[in-house]
């Protein structure tokens, strides 16, 4: 088994599970292969550290000193080498800004963990679980808790074993979490360093040093001297020690103009041009800043939209009127590049995102209109479409400012309103929140009391459906399965076809599939009623796309006997789930003899697989009926159905005992073949 990620080396994670199963983990990736049915989600999904990242971790970390006089970290990291009472886990307790990540990354290259097999995990998850973190033999993992305002006893307690389970594995857990967050008690032994923040000025001398050593001094003198504060974050101190890097020769002044968000140039800017006849040219400027790196004709159009919105007359003449280009871009500080593309980056480095965060904070009532403009320019047909994801990465930037929730409020109001020239951006918005490291928690949350909440509209049902079918069930499906299942539960048509709708579409990605179809099925075979109906209807909506889910003969792991496969056992658990939900039979034969009659389904996919989900169902109401065929059964329909009723009849005929008996309906099906 090979990986595709980073250097190529795979590393595995086993571990025992229920039923004498075995689940695999391959890091770095949602995979399994194994021939016993478990729930895929065993463990979160680890990515690697950019290697730029961890050059600066080995050679310009700055590391606070203890009251020992030795560096925090390194004192703490201590403990996971020393040869007595050693710990596999660290938990690093500071606030925002102290430096964690990094300070937990160095303590992991402390420990000896090679910097291709330290892994920073992705929180698939809803609430935090010691169950699904992994330890995989001689890895490092990162686990940042900062979204998580508190954590559950049963965190704490289960870090005792999994404290047992990475000693033996060799593996190592950091954990991040903020003073107000991590209140364990007596609840864990995990050691604690609690870490203080790095005065700034040392640590953007130690990023000079290794990146741009020739100007450190810049540090020291105007106009960047004043720059860091004492206790600045460490963040901040990084950040300037990247633009002096890679700045020009004579570009100390465009170091503090980018470091400080422009805030002097564009003051000055707006003053210059406070005239009402320079209202065209500021929305230029806010059209450009919005649209970076967007052709001309859109960017204008877009500029003029604006300068319209705000009560601004175009004059007479159209296109034919006013200043050329050139000059107005001038104007703006941008430029053409690409031939017909307008970019204020270009000329000054993160003019783009300090423009709008500027008129955001300077002009607080013009926040609706930028909002209402942004929506109408990326519409269906409006003239900025093809640049929605642009748009709603700015838009989630500005949602991080004072007053930015704002956007949030506003784009679910576009969809519970029904505005549809509003609802791609909205979509897009909240997406892209529920992504990002700030607003995640918060968003996904949000997203499941929709999906949760008997009182959501039908426009914010489909919404949901759409967010989790897109970029949220890529990174996070699990948390994206979770609400898909609650709109399937509420049963009403609106609900049902958009978690069926979604799944499906997570369900397309071939890395995806077993796994995606092994949770709709623990749905199917839930005791909890709604659940198991959810299961139900989305596996059978699920079993419309068979040409797409089956895999052909040359690509099953045992060509000709499909049941054998994982993804074989998940389809004939899910049929025969179904096979037991009364009110849902029918159409489950139904949905199998089409499979039976299409030509796009090999014979060595479907024959032995509706065989075994049959076996033991003959008797039940339309089993007979799903055998014989009727008129409109097609020639291959046919056939199959002969060599299928040929298989089960030698079967029963062999077997000692005859026929097994039909399950009651809500029973467990009989388990498969070891």
């Amino acid at each position: 088994m090979t990986s595709g990620e980073g250097s190529g080396k795979v590393s595995l994670q086993r571990a025992n599970a229920s039923g004498n199963s075995q689940v695999t983990q391959v890091a770095g990736d949602y995979e399994e292969h194994h021939h016993r049915y478990v729930r895929g989600w065993e463990y979160l999904r680890g990515v690697r550290v950019a290697d730029a990242e961890m050059d600066l971790v080995d050679n310009a970390f700055v590391d606070p000193p203890g009251p020992d006089g030795t560096g925090q970290v390194a004192a703490a990291a201590r403990t996971l080498t020393r040869s007595y009472d050693r710990n596999q886990i660290l938990v690093i307790c500071a606030e925002a800004g102290a430096g964690r990540r990094t300070a937990a990354l160095r303590a992991l290259r402390h420990a000896g963990v090679p910097k291709e097999q330290i892994l920073w995990l992705v929180l698939d998850w809803d609430q935090p679980r010691t169950e699904q973190i992994p330890h995989t033999e001689k890895h490092g993992f990162v686990l940042d808790l900062t979204g998580y305002r508190t954590l559950t006893e049963d965190f704490y307690t289960g870090l005792a074993d999994y404290q047992k389970d990475a000693e033996s594995d060799s593996a190592f857990l950091i954990v991040l979490a903020e003073p107000s967050t991590w209140t364990p008690g007596t609840l864990t032994a995990a050691p604690v360093v609690s870490l203080t923040r790095p005065p700034a000025q040392q640590v953007a001398a130690a990023h000079l040093r290794h990146l741009a050593a020739s100007r450190e001094h810049w540090l020291d003198s105007a106009p960047l001297d004043d720059l860091l504060a004492p206790a600045a974050p460490a963040a901040d101190a990084a950040r300037l020690a990247r633009l002096i890097a890679r700045a020009k020769e004579n570009g100390r002044a465009a170091v503090k103009e980018e470091f400080t968000d422009w805030r002097d140039h564009l003051e000055n800017w707006f003053e210059r041009h406070s005239r009402e006849e320079d209202l065209r040219e500021r929305a230029l400027l806010l059209a450009a800043a919005l649209l970076e790196q967007v052709p001309a004709q859109v960017v204008l159009a877009a500029a003029d939209r604006l300068f319209a919105d705000v009560g601004g007359r175009l004059p007479y003449g159209g296109a034919l009127a006013g200043r050329d280009l050139d000059k107005r871009l001038a104007t703006i500080h941008a430029r053409p590049v690409d031939d017909e593309s307008i970019s204020l980056e270009a000329e000054q480095h993160g003019l783009p995102a300090a423009v709008l965060k500027y008129v955001w904070q300077q002009r607080p009532q013009l926040r609706p209109v930028l909002l209402e403009w942004a929506s109408q320019i990326s519409a269906p047909n409006g003239i900025a479409v093809r640049h929605l994801r642009r748009i709603a990465d700015c838009l989630v930037q500005l949602s991080l400012l004072p007053g930015g929730t704002t956007v949030r409020s506003v784009a679910s109001a576009w969809i519970e309103n029904g505005r549809t020239a509003h609802r791609q951006l909205a979509v897009e918005v909240l997406e892209t929140m529920a992504l990002h490291p700030v607003t995640g928690v918060a968003v996904r949350k949000q997203l499941y009391d929709w999906a949760h909440q008997k009182s959501t509209s039908q426009e914010l049902i489909r919404a949901v459906g759409d967010i989790c079918a897109g970029q949220l069930g890529q990174k996070y499906p699990r948390v994206a399965l979770t609400r898909l299942r609650l709109l399937a539960a509420r049963g009403d048509e609106v609900s049902v076809q958009a978690a069926s709708d979604a799944v499906g579409a997570l369900a397309a990605a071939p890395d995806r599939r077993t796994l995606v179809l092994s949770e709709i099925i623990s749905w199917a075979e839930s005791t909890d009623t709604d659940i198991r109906m959810a299961g139900a209807r989305t596996f059978l909506a699920l079993a419309e796309a068979g040409d797409v889910l089956l895999p052909p003969p040359d690509e099953q792991e045992s060509p000709g006997s499909l049941p054998t496969t994982l993804l074989g056992q998940l389809f004939v658990r899910g049929w025969r789930a179904v096979l037991q939900e009364t009110t849902l039979a029918e159409s489950a034969h139904t949905r199998l003899a089409s499979w039976l009659d299409s030509s796009q389904l090999s014979d060595e996919a479907v024959l032995p697989l509706a065989a075994e989900v049959l076996r033991g169902y003959l008797g039940q109401v339309g089993a007979a009926a799903l055998l014989v065929g009727s008129s409109t059964s097609s020639g291959v329909g046919r056939s199959r159905r002969r060599q299928l009723l040929d298989r089960l009849i030698l079967e029963h005929v062999e077997s000692p005992s005859g026929a097994a008996p039909v399950p009651a309906a809500g029973n467990q099906p009989p388990p498969l073949p070891g």
